[in-house]
């Protein structure tokens, strides 16, 4: 999730109007727009921006995915922006450098992100060459092979990492084969199969307009972009394909794996609320109570008073439809022995009872808080930063305000909100022990 603060007023209730392309809304100082084919468009004009950012998401993620084809959303990332059906790879970078900026395409699991960031007097010439991008991918055959290679080479690369290694394990148990339990990156199995003419169809099914959200932020002229945006993207068909992923059920497990890295792991985890439940913001003060910063019980309790861990937290990722409660501690494998193992774990559980328990003050309260708030304030330094927020609010699900809304619902949460989202979601754990092997001279 780098950034300054970004005070919009909220209002109370939209301005909808009617026009020929479709609905119009106005919002603290941002105009959506929704194309007659779906497509939504976001502008925030900020006078005096040096340059403009262009954020483009397509709602197509790992639910679009099957075990089979895992990683084809990767391919297509990687091999989108390789030419188009008009313009060839060194032709189409030419253009791109031609305007003064950069564009990138990035998979995850809830979207395929494409971005620019350009000067704002280059930003209809961004656009248009984004969408041509989006709507005409040659999925160049070199790109493709270039992409597998280099997916392949990151998925050794956290297999070899011990934290990642942990992490995956501790997910893939609280998600039980769900899209959030497997790596976004794919299987290396599915990932060496794939073919070109397989990513062609997954491109042309899921591409859809109203799977289409555009955020642009910069000095720029509203009317001049709504405009390109309607020439460039306002012929692209509209196909309606949404999947919808199930929830698989879920049941606690205790698992230890051995790694030949001088770390070692003890992860205890809790399947926790997607982005848009009610208990989305106590859970994100929960997490910084418990493990989230240096001032958090786990912390408090192994690093200053144990002194146990060279890595001591808690994480909560911002995930769409459910997420997880990870809390973690890092050891040297050489001094890990199964007596530390079982305090550590035991610290653990302890530390998140406690929690449940109400065992914080209304300090530590306010401190999780504010931490919060200038964590997500610090998130909106950059221009690109602003257009990726307003842009992943909206295609995540949430709309666009509730980026503006964060710190209110945060300041909002009480000591009660906490303790029944502990209550209700810290309970019945996963436990993943790592085992390292100490480091040997030769």
């Amino acid at each position: 999730m780098r950034k300054l603060l970004l005070t919009i007023c909220i209002l109370a209730t939209f301005l909808s109007l009617q026009a020929g392309a479709g609905a119009v809304y106005e919002t603290g100082g941002v105009t959506k727009q929704i194309l007659a084919n779906g497509v939504t468009l976001l502008i925030h004009p900020e006078e005096g921006s040096r340059v403009a950012a262009i954020q483009v998401f397509i709602r197509t993620g790992a639910a679009d995915e099957t075990p089979a084809n895992a990683g084809i959303g990767q391919l297509l990332a990687g091999s989108i922006l390789a030419g188009t059906t008009t313009h060839s790879n060194i032709k189409l970078a030419r253009l791109v450098s031609g305007v003064g900026g950069n564009i990138h395409s990035i998979w995850q699991w809830n979207y395929l992100e494409v971005h620019a960031v350009t000067l704002p007097s280059f930003c209809e010439e961004a656009i248009s060459l984004i969408a041509d991008s989006i709507k005409n991918s040659r999925l160049d055959s070199v790109a493709i092979e270039y992409s597998r290679s280099s997916i392949l080479k990151q998925i050794k690369e956290q297999e070899e990492d011990p934290f990642n290694k942990a992490y995956t394990a501790i997910r893939g148990a609280l998600h039980n084969g769900g899209i959030y339990g497997r790596s976004y990156l794919g299987s290396p199995s599915a990932l060496q199969a794939i073919s070109r003419n397989q990513i062609a169809d997954f491109y042309e099914r899921n591409f859809s307009a109203d799977r289409i959200v555009i955020s642009v932020v910069g000095d720029v002229d509203p009317a001049s972009v709504e405009r390109q945006v309607g020439i460039s993207f306002g012929s692209m068909p509209r196909f309606r394909t949404h999947a919808q992923p199930t929830q698989p059920k879920y049941t606690p497990r205790e698992i230890s794996i051995e790694s030949t890295t001088p770390a070692s792991y003890v992860m205890v985890g809790y399947p926790a609320p997607g982005l848009d439940g009610p208990d989305y913001a106590p859970m994100c003060v929960a997490n910084v109570l418990l493990g989230g910063n240096k001032s958090s019980l786990l912390f408090t309790e192994l690093r200053e008073r144990q002194g146990i861990g060279y890595q001591v937290g808690s994480l909560y990722p911002a995930l769409r439809w459910a997420s997880h409660l990870v809390a973690y501690v890092g050891l040297d494998a050489g001094r890990c022995t199964p007596q530390t193992v079982k305090s550590v774990k035991e610290t653990i559980l302890r530390k998140v009872e406690e929690l449940r328990s109400g065992a914080f003050t209304d300090a530590d309260l306010m401190r999780a808080k504010g931490y919060l708030i200038g964590r997500h304030a610090l998130s909106h330094e950059r221009t690109r930063d602003r257009a990726f927020a307003l842009g992943w609010a909206e295609a995540i699900g949430l709309g666009y305000q509730s980026d503006f809304l964060y710190a209110d619902r945060v300041r909002a949460v009480t000591r009660e909100d906490v303790l029944r989202a502990a209550k209700k979601y810290l309970k019945d754990p996963s436990t993943i022990t790592l085992l390292g092997r100490e480091r040997t001279n030769n």
